[in-house]
């Protein structure tokens, strides 16, 4: 299964200062509809209006 953890960067350069804002699992069947804007959009809705969507990130992983 393919996820998501989506990250604020808190202002630091170092991964250890990044809050991690959530994890959202991939259900697309269709994968050509899968790209970095959608995902990064997703990430979006998920943390809110109040952020800035430039200091947000993700990481893609396969859990088993």
């Amino acid at each position: 299964m393919l996820v998501y953890q989506f990250y604020l960067n808190d202002g630091g350069e170092e991964e250890e200062e990044a809050s991690l804002i959530g994890i959202l699992p991939e259900r697309r069947k269709n994968k050509s509809r899968v790209t970095r804007e959608s995902i990064m959009k997703w990430g979006e809705l998920v943390a809110g209006s109040y952020i800035d969507p430039n200091s947000i990130y993700y990481i893609p992983l396969e859990l088993e």
